[in-house]
């Protein structure tokens, strides 16, 4: 669940370049999926110059293997863009609590408790979307088992051979989404607590670097400083 949320939620996408385009899910495909999934997501685009930028980075940067099931999980990605924004936005809003923190030496007691509550939201509208996303999955394959019995050019053989395999992958579906719903609420919060974690561990890991840069030019100043005063401390040479 875990894995899967955050696959769905994340806004950063493979940069690897689609070497043969008509074998991949590439910026035109993506575009084409917020024109039918996600139209909202383009009509802020137009009016939102920083929203259109991080929207086209997205699309520019996905390369995924033309496949039936990362179709869907095109798709996904596409109905969470704005949840992926708001999980950004609830990171950095993290990191300026926890420097003003540090900064001003206020108790900000309410920070995590806020945070913990705004990404356990984010979660919950992912699950949602996700659970869409499967439904239209299986929709996809009934109109796929659909055309294929009415396929004249198909066998019965073929016919049913074609069928029984739709069928799996419609009980496939099924399964992950019967899995999905499984004491949800509990999943969801504990997606969110494994996520808040992951931004708490990196802003703990950036405030060491942070200071260890900042230990490191100490040092370099104090031992400049210390050859400044050796220098001027030289006795004149005489001629």
């Amino acid at each position: 669940m875990k894995n899967k949320l955050l696959f769905f939620a994340a806004l950063a996408v493979s940069s690897a370049l689609c070497a043969q385009e008509n074998q991949n899910f590439g910026k035109e495909d993506v575009l084409a999926a917020f024109r039918e999934y996600n139209p909202a997501a383009l009509e802020k685009a137009a009016l939102n110059p920083t929203y259109d930028d991080l929207l086209n980075q997205v699309a520019a940067a996905y390369c995924a293997a033309r496949t039936e099931n990362n179709r869907f999980e095109m798709i996904a990605l596409v109905k969470n863009f704005d949840n992926s924004l708001r999980l950004q936005a609830v990171r950095e809003e993290y990191a300026n609590g926890r420097t003003l923190q540090m900064v001003s030496g206020a108790e900000l007691a309410a920070l995590d408790e806020r945070i913990l509550a705004s990404i356990q939201d984010i979660i919950k509208n992912v699950f949602k979307n996700t659970l869409q996303v499967r439904e239209m999955q299986i929709d996809r394959y009934k109109e796929q088992m659909k055309t294929v019995k009415k396929d004249d050019s198909l066998s019965k053989e073929q016919q049913k051979t074609a069928v029984a395999d739709l069928k799996d992958k419609i009980q496939t579906v099924k399964t992950e989404i019967k899995t999905l719903k499984k004491n949800s609420k509990q999943k969801i919060k504990d997606t969110a607590k494994a996520f808040f974690a992951d931004i708490r561990s990196e802003y703990n890991n950036d405030q060491k670097t942070l200071l260890l840069r900042a230990q490191t030019v100490e040092t370099q100043a104090v031992q400049t400083d210390a050859r400044s005063v050796k220098a001027n401390h030289k006795k004149p040479v005489a001629e």
